[in-house]
């Protein structure tokens, strides 16, 4: 599969084509800057790269910071955006737990990642495209519409969101 997936690049599968791109956000408990030394930043940004790896979900950028992540990903089809942050928290929590006993002390229940989470879906084809294919069925204007976003700048990455 193509790692460099942009919103023209799309994925066939068995009966399905598309893109499941979304832009994914959280944080850990108490929102506490356990991040903010550049060894642990980089460790935890492997180790979500690593779950990322494990759920079939390519992560085409990701940025750790002190208290949050963020995080630009596709999906497989059949995974929410919802499942698919539950999947990276779930399972990186582990893997930083295994890599960093010592994060026990801050979170001896051992939740390190808060319940909440922030997702948004992400495409470079205009929501007003779709909305007049939809109700006038106009299956050239689409097909159109997406031929010119391919001569369009690349897709903006998670720092256009911070």
């Amino acid at each position: 599969m193509n790692k460099d997936l942009n919103s023209v690049s799309f994925v066939n599968k068995n009966h399905s084509v598309g893109l499941n791109q979304h832009h994914l956000e959280w944080c850990p408990k108490c929102r506490y800057k356990c991040m903010r030394k550049e060894h642990i930043n980089k460790e935890v940004e492997r180790l979500i790269r690593q779950a990322a790896e494990e759920h079939k979900i390519i992560i085409h950028t990701i940025a750790v910071g002190q208290d949050h992540v963020h995080v630009f990903a596709s999906l497989p089809f059949d995974m929410s955006p919802s499942k698919a942050t539950m999947l990276l928290k779930g399972r990186s929590a582990y893997l930083i737990f295994r890599r960093f006993p010592g994060f026990r002390m801050r979170y001896p229940k051992g939740h390190l990642w808060s319940p909440g989470k922030f997702g948004r879906s992400i495409s470079n084809v205009t929501s007003g495209a779709i909305k007049g294919y939809i109700e006038n069925q106009q299956f050239d204007k689409l097909h159109e519409t997406i031929k010119q976003v391919e001569f369009e700048p690349a897709q903006l990455n998670l720092t256009g969101f911070f």
